[in-house]
């Protein structure tokens, strides 16, 4: 093994790429030319034909009774939480550590995101930090399966029958995962998925719901189609929507996702097995083990935790010095109350503190497993990674030993 690191003006480890980020072949294709020659490229009367195509095949696929699509994930979780009637005042808790959509979801219904900790045995919503943090406010609790991890849905699902609060899962990483053999998404009253760009199934955007209450599917199909009923709805209302309906040129193309989403999701489940093993026999670098319970493993971010000091060396020095070494690697999302993109002092979050009787200047924020993880423990590599052979898995590990084993000289050189 080389023993001078390439930060440090040795020869990278690997000089290739890894594959390319999307995989598209003549499903695609052909999906879109059905589209443009149908004359229905989306729009009302709503669901089209891909659209209702589509819904089906994928609430089939998670075992959900109804799926609904949307124009993103972020517009999943807004749709989810008003189909539930929160609205000003209320509580809705959230992990600490997400995409600034989760919380936001709670601000377009003007409620009030409260930020539970993160536990690091699965980088996802400590059930217990979430019962701490319930009031007579809370309406809602969305955990967010992160990265390849699922929360503790039999905790989450206990708390939520034993305060009769409804869970609203996103799902926006792990299309097709399965806790004991059940789908994510249909543990709680609703589900939502992601399917923008980056995400293990895309169209560039899209989003979906699943649930199995008809109620909740009738109110979701308004909410995302202007506030109109069809024929035969029986919700109460009226219900004031907005234009969030999915085209069909997206769902043709996520049509022939989900016809390779199985293969590619078994094919990095075992890519993960090989990298586990191999990251996990490195001293101070831990693998986030995969729960028993998961019956069907989604990897989004493969994640792996740095013990700083049985490295002998920072987490960001070493996330520095593995991508000089040519291994794609970040450190996952930063705690979102922190986030640029969910600024607190918004007037949108103001008022949604207010309304529901918190000063938004002294309303305390305490996730120091959040702001550990962050901070000096969490690395994360994309999912495409995963994608290709043994030897591409083995890079990964003989990058990340080349740097442990450097540690020492790593933790005090002077990095431009």
């Amino acid at each position: 093994m080389p023993s001078t690191l390439a930060i440090l003006g040795g020869k990278p480890l690997r000089t290739r790429s890894f594959p390319a980020w999307p995989v598209f072949d003549a499903r695609e294709r052909a999906q879109l030319e059905d589209v443009l020659t149908s004359s229905s490229w989306g729009g009302y009367p709503s669901p089209n034909r891909k659209a209702a195509e589509f819904a089906a095949a994928f609430a089939a696929y998670q075992g959900a009774h109804f799926a609904i699509p949307t124009t993103s994930g972020t517009s999943a979780l807004e749709v989810a939480l008003k189909a539930l009637g929160i609205g000003a005042g209320d509580e809705v808790i959230v992990p600490a550590i997400t995409f600034a959509a989760t919380p936001y979801a709670a601000i377009a219904c003007m409620a009030r995101p409260v930020f539970a900790d993160i536990s690091a045995v699965n980088a996802c919503i400590d059930p217990q930090s979430v019962e701490r943090h319930i009031t007579r406010r809370t309406k809602a609790i969305i955990p967010v399966h992160y990265g390849a991890s699922l929360a503790d849905l039999d905790a989450l699902a206990e708390i939520s029958r034993a305060y009769s609060i409804p869970l609203v899962e996103d799902c926006a990483h792990v299309p097709g995962a399965r806790f004991r053999e059940r789908g994510v998404g249909t543990y709680g009253a609703l589900g939502c998925f992601s399917f923008q760009s980056s995400k293990p199934m895309t169209a560039g955007e899209g989003g979906m719901i699943v649930t199995g209450d008809p109620d909740l599917e009738q109110r979701c199909q308004s909410l995302i189609n202007c506030g109109r009923r069809r024929p035969g709805d029986t919700f109460e209302g009226p219900l004031m929507g907005a234009n969030y309906r999915m085209t069909e040129w997206q769902c043709g193309i996520l049509l022939a996702q989900l016809a390779r989403l199985p293969e590619q999701i078994e094919h990095k489940s075992r890519a993960a097995a090989r990298l586990r093993e191999g990251l996990g026999a490195i001293k101070g670098l831990a693998p986030v083990a995969r729960d028993p319970r998961v019956t069907r493993e989604v990897i989004y971010a493969f994640v792996f935790l740095v013990d700083e000091s049985a490295l002998g060396v920072s987490r960001n020095r070493f996330v520095r010095a593995l991508r000089a070494e040519g291994i794609p690697c970040g450190v996952a999302n930063d705690p979102v109350y922190r986030s640029a993109l969910f600024p607190r002092e918004s007037a949108a979050y103001r008022k949604a503190c207010e309304l529901a009787g918190a000063n938004p200047d002294s309303a305390a924020i305490d996730c120091p497993g959040a702001e550990r993880l962050f901070e000096h423990a969490i690395v994360s590599i994309p999912h495409e990674c995963l994608l290709g052979d043994d030897r591409d898995v083995d890079d990964i590990i003989a990058a990340s030993a080349k740097v442990a084993s450097r540690a020492t000289e790593l933790a005090t050189a002077r990095l431009q």
